[in-house]
């Protein structure tokens, strides 16, 4: 086995953020790689980017945009490389992140995909911010990991390109093109079915990006929850005869109620919305619940009182007079923080080599 990576990134109007992200996966230790593109119809200059600066990548153009999760299953049909790495074209990767989930990936147990470390970041005025750091379980089941998947409030251990996997894994597992939310959910949770088992290793470091602009891997506002119903839905349907179902019904229940609360009020999905009422009653679901409630107590108990008074789409709409974009950016750049620890520091330094 000669351990070569591949590493795969679906890219679509985004030749700055791409360049960073190629100038990281160039730019790593590890030596046998090959860098896969999948260009989603981009009208930009990225084509001339990638002939000029990255001749190297082996680049595969759609005419027309497919989606994220198609551009990753073209970029696997094209890849040759026997571990696949997957990096969206607004992220980067630490230079040692690649060769430290290869060895680790080489001394884990038959079966299992290593994750390695992660974190995120975003840049306020020219200034790197950082969160915490973040390592999936050394030794968890693959059950409770795909628990921890399907949890729609929690913020979870493991990201796209905090993975390694071994390309033979991935002719029996591909990314559901039908979806344009939750795919990477969908996908990690299929391969855990099919046998894999995640675990965390404290090597390597991957860079998440936070921004205020769609990522490839997210939907258009309605899409979004329009989608991740139909994931819902898909794995409800999947885990119903579990012989461990229980074990996933808390998560059930939360992400049944959370798209009932975005969606109800809309007419685009007033057909929708029924069918999502039936599933989360399936999942032994009773009576409404703020599903992520405020942190302020006083916000908490209003919100709670509108839903048992209009139900959710009463919710729906106080949430949405609420969701002020300003107020909302600044609640989210609120967990991030200037570089405190020598970690901090480092890894602030590497996201400023590329970023």
């Amino acid at each position: 086995m000669s351990d070569k990576v591949s590493i795969i990134v679906p890219t679509r109007n985004r030749r700055d953020w791409l360049r960073q992200a190629l100038h990281s996966a160039r730019g790593q230790t590890w030596p046998d790689k090959e860098m896969v593109v999948v260009d989603e119809a981009s009208t930009d200059d990225t084509l001339a980017l990638l002939a000029a600066e990255f001749p190297e990548a082996r680049v595969i153009k759609h005419e027309t945009a497919r989606g994220q999760s198609a551009a990753r299953n073209a970029g696997i049909a094209a890849a040759t490389g026997d571990w696949i790495l997957f990096l969206d074209d607004d992220d980067v990767l630490h230079p040692e992140h690649v060769e430290l989930l290869v060895k680790a990936s080489k001394e884990a147990p038959q079966g299992a995909v290593v994750s390695g470390r992660w974190r995120r970041f975003t840049v306020v005025a020219d200034k790197v911010r950082v969160g915490p750091i973040v390592c999936a379980a050394s030794d968890r089941r693959g059950l409770d990991t795909l628990a921890e998947i399907l949890e729609p409030m929690g913020e979870g251990t493991i990201c796209g390109h905090s993975l390694l996997w071994p390309s033979a894994l991935l002719t029996k597992v591909r990314w559901d093109e039908g979806l344009s939310a939750n795919e990477d959910s969908d996908f990690f949770g299929r391969a855990i079915l099919a046998g894999a088992q995640i675990v965390g290793r404290p090597v390597g470091m991957a860079y998440y990006r936070v921004h205020e602009g769609e990522r490839v891997s997210s939907a258009a506002a309605l899409r979004q929850p329009i989608s991740a119903a139909q994931y819902r839905l898909k794995w409800s349907q999947l885990l119903l005869s579990h012989p461990e179902r229980e074990l996933f019904a808390p998560a059930m229940r939360n992400g049944f109620m959370a798209l009932l609360i975005a969606l109800s009020g809309l007419p685009e999905a007033r057909g929708l919305v029924p069918i999502l009422k039936d599933a989360y009653r399936l999942w032994a679901g009773e009576g409404y619940f703020v599903s992520n409630p405020p942190v302020n107590p006083v916000k908490r108990f209003i919100a709670a009182g509108v839903l048992w008074l209009g139900g959710p789409s009463a919710l729906h709409w106080l949430l949405k007079q609420a969701s002020q974009p300003d107020r909302l950016r600044r609640s989210q750049l609120a967990i991030y923080y200037d570089p405190i620890t020598d970690d901090d520091r480092a890894d602030a330094t590497t996201i400023r080599s590329f970023v």
